[in-house]
């Protein structure tokens, strides 16, 4: 009896070994693996986890810088602060999904997907804004990277355009309380002044 403990143990511990090899045998998970495969999601997906942190870094940034410059502007408003508050905003977010471009184009090169910079750039940018120009394509076995890349710019830019609503938002309460300032009989009375306004117009 005791000698055919260890026996049976061994022979336990093999089937448990067999079970993973017999589940990716699997004709489903057989063609998911080829549909999807671990090498692509596993470098793509900590490229895109890297992104959209890089991302969230960025846009808190401008948040806080936004929220500063508003709060300072207000106490002395004026349309062309706003004007220029504006375009900065719009520098600072265009910076940071070039910077994304440059992380992607800079894994594709460093793992060796791609051998010139020139050409990973061009091909970063074109399927990270999804816009999917050029010729260019990665070698077969790393072809699911684009896609994840294209998901990660889906990400960012709905990011970025959800807190741009925002920022205009707070942009237009400069221009609001500027205009007030110029106008103070016409913003005492806002009905008045739009009567006068649709007068003027016709």
């Amino acid at each position: 009896m005791t000698g055919t403990a260890p026996t049976q143990a061994e022979q336990g511990i093999e089937l448990i070994r067999e079970v993973p090899e017999d589940i990716l045998a699997m004709p489903l998970l057989h063609s998911l693996a080829d549909v999807i495969p671990v090498a692509d999601v596993l470098f793509g997906g900590l490229v895109l986890i890297l992104v959209v942190l890089i991302h969230a870094v960025g846009v808190r940034t401008i948040s806080n810088h936004i929220s500063r410059r508003v709060a300072a502007v207000m106490q002395h408003p004026s349309a062309w602060h706003s004007d220029l508050l504006m375009a900065s905003l719009v520098f600072q977010l265009l910076a940071v999904h070039l910077f994304e471009v440059f992380v992607w184009a800079a894994a594709l090169v460093e793992s060796g997907l791609v051998s010139d910079w020139r050409a990973a750039g061009f091909f970063a940018g074109n399927t990270y804004t999804t816009l999917g120009y050029g010729e260019f394509i990665l070698p077969l076995r790393y072809q699911m990277v684009a896609p994840i890349m294209a998901i990660s710019g889906l990400f960012t830019f709905g990011w970025s355009g959800s807190v741009l609503v925002d920022y205009v938002r707070r942009i237009q309460q400069i221009r609001d309380k500027a205009w007030a300032l110029k106008h103070p009989a016409q913003a005492k009375h806002p009905e008045g002044s739009q009567l006068s306004a649709r007068k003027e117009n016709l």
